[in-house]
């Protein structure tokens, strides 16, 4: 594949910024098509969901999601210098973050949680975060917030084409394609990527064979930490009419990484992983009758290998189907009902035939949007889960949205929501040898959240400032702790996790110069309930800020994030704060409908030395080259 693709050399993306990039304009709505996701936004009007800019992602094709949402948003990415990442919002572990892609929640059924460090951005239109709560929306797991990956439909005319490569620090290498067929009513959409890093980067080890003699940290080259990850997606979409459609995506990755030794043990023999996961999804849209009708269906195949050894081959499938329909009782008000059903199938080395065989889910909700009072919008949902041998709670959520004030060139909105969240043990949870628990009882939160956005328009300029409170109890929190004999899964304490979020954005123009300005700032204590010790790996303070300035066929982009002193493992350690800044300059030619575009990229200016995770080297200063080329012969 790489050969195919290789285009002389050279990515590094616009290391950007966080934030919405919903238009500034009051009285305008937002109404992006997305396709292949749930109508979150419309059933969810008070809700935080931020979207990160699709151009900057473009920008940034060689990064996966760990490194996008670590660098463009202020959420707690855990993870080492490659093998695996975990997202974590609001204090919450990784098994607490849904991954949404079509109707499909892509987290391991066996693990949890999915690595973000194998999602490659380059596949996705547009990514969205929601923060807090939203199981009455997606179903279990969505306790601490929800990952959308997004596919537009674009109806293509004619042809597109887009190549990227990328060359960077420590034997990076990226090469991209995306190719775009259509005749309006229907088009093909194919994307595939290559991406490779050995990983070999210098770092101060402070833990080296002879730290006893000599306690001065000793510069050494990371060894074990390679990766290669392989990625395609295919979308076939059909239009019948302006109102009917049926959209397809066809995923499939091949991630493989070896497992990065700590520092103590840094050596050149790593264990390897290797992934393979394959994930489709059909759906069928309606809207020329009174009722809006979605169905769809999808397979999802997850497969992990430890050490080449096929005797501990882990496996799941699953099969989907999913049917929803949605009624505008009156202008102001609509009302959808729906039902997802999964069959699933595990195939794991350590789970007994005799527990589990296969495992049957049903979701049934409903949602109902109304505008009780002029300028009030408000959503009711509520959700049900029905599993196999297993009793999952009912889990309602009310969301409103108020427009408190509004003129031609300011307004004040409030925001408000109380919800109920939940999430089933995974199986590993339940059925894991004899550490596995199937008694253990489903996690079950309590949402709160409340905010406040004021919006400034000013000609040409804007300028938004948001700020959100939010209060969540999770009880029967599911951990690995130590037994009589192992390490076992346990319902522990309650957890409580409460903070403040502060969100500032602008556009600036002046002269020829175009600019974006923002900063986030996320305050966030998380405790069991009872105790006063901040949990392990959620940090208190994170903020990030950028600024993005654009002028003739040049850009400029800067960004610094900040990650507070986290709790580690051992006891009364913790990881200090560490602040990361980003640099990258763009020069984009066009001629006709083409484009070609060189950027480069300068990440960790001031080579920082810092831990994510304790005792895994992090890379310090690094540099990447790209070029992106688009072809377009679009018909008229």
């Amino acid at each position: 594949m790489r050969y195919l693709l290789l285009l002389i050399s050279l990515l590094a993306s616009c290391s950007a910024f966080a934030g919405n990039p919903e238009p500034m304009i009051i009285d305008t709505v937002h109404l992006e098509e997305v396709t292949l996701v749930s109508d979150y936004r419309k059933f969810q009007p008070g809700a935080k969901i931020d979207r990160l800019d699709s151009q900057l992602l473009k920008g940034m094709a060689e990064a996966n999601l760990d490194q996008a949402l670590s660098r463009l948003s202020p959420v707690y990415v855990k993870g080492n210098a490659g093998g695996l990442s975990t997202i974590r919002f609001r204090g919450t572990s990784a098994s607490h973050t849904s991954i949404r892609f079509g109707g499909i929640d892509i987290n391991s059924l066996t693990l949890g949680h999915a690595n973000a460090s194998g999602l490659a951005t380059y596949l996705f239109d547009g990514i969205s975060l929601q923060y807090g709560g939203s199981s009455a929306i997606n179903g279990s797991g969505s306790i601490g917030g929800t990952i959308y990956l997004e596919q537009q439909n674009k109806w293509t005319k004619g042809q597109k084409l887009n190549f990227s490569s990328t060359i960077g620090s420590f034997g990076e290498k990226f090469y991209g394609t995306k190719i775009y067929l259509g005749k309006g009513n229907w088009e093909s959409v194919t994307k595939a990527y290559w991406f490779q890093k050995e990983n070999n980067f210098y770092f101060n080890n402070p833990f080296h064979e002879n730290s006893y003699t000599n306690p001065s940290p000793v510069r050494e080259r990371q060894q074990g930490a390679a990766i290669e990850n392989k990625g395609f997606l295919q979308e076939i979409n059909y239009r019948f009419n302006a109102g009917a459609n049926i959209k397809s995506s066809f995923w499939y990755e091949d991630n493989w990484h070896e497992i990065q030794p700590n520092m103590a043990s840094n050596n050149k023999s790593p264990a390897e992983l290797q992934d393979n996961n394959f994930r489709s999804w059909l759906e069928y849209e309606n809207r020329n009758s009174p009722f809006l009708i979605k169905i769809g269906a999808g397979y999802v195949h997850d497969e992990q290998l430890y050490q080449k050894n096929e005797d501990q081959l882990i496996v799941t499938d699953r099969l989907l189907s999913e049917a929803s329909a949605s009624y505008k009782t009156s202008p102001g008000s609509e009302i959808k009902a729906g039902a997802l059903y999964k069959y699933i199938v595990p195939d794991v080395y350590s789970y007994s035939k005799e527990v589990i065989d296969y495992e049957q889910q049903l979701d049934l909700y409903l949602s109902y949007y109304f505008e009780p009072l002029k300028d009030l919008r408000a959503t009711v949902n509520v959700r049900q889960m029905l599993v196999s041998n297993f009793k999952a709670p009912f889990t309602p959520a009310l969301v409103l949205e108020y427009k408190a004030a509004s003129s031609p060139k300011q307004q004040l909105t409030l925001t408000g929501g109380l919800s109920r969240s939940y999430r089933i043990p995974t199986f590993n949870d339940r059925y894991w040898g004899t550490q596995g628990n199937p008694n253990l009882k489903p996690e079950a939160g309590i949402n709160l959240e409340a905010g406040l956005g004021y919006l400034r328009q000013m000609q040409h300029n804007h300028m938004r400032a948001k700020v959100n409170l939010f209060y969540m109890d999770v009880d029967n929190w599911i951990e690995w702790k130590p037994g009589f004999v192992d390490w076992e899964a346990q319902n522990v304490e309650r957890v409580i996790s409460k903070g403040l979020e502060l969100q500032l954005q602008a556009t600036v123009a002046f002269n020829k110069i175009e600019s974006q300005w923002g900063a986030n700032y996320s305050y966030n204590p998380v405790k069991e309930h009872n105790k006063q010790k901040q949990l392990i790996y959620t940090p208190k303070h994170s903020a990030n800020l950028y600024a993005d300035l654009n002028w003739k066929k040049y850009g400029i982009t800067a960004n610094g994030s900040y990650i507070g002193e986290r709790t580690q493992i051992l006891q009364g350690q913790s990881l200090p704060g560490h602040f990361l800044t980003n640099l990258s300059l763009r020069y984009r030619l066009n001629y006709k409908e083409h484009g070609l575009q060189f950027t480069a990229q300068m990440l960790n200016i001031f080579d920082i030395d810092y831990q994510n995770e304790a005792l895994y080297a992090m890379p310090g200063r690094a540099f990447k080259l790209n070029i992106s080329i688009d072809l377009r012969n679009e018909g008229r």
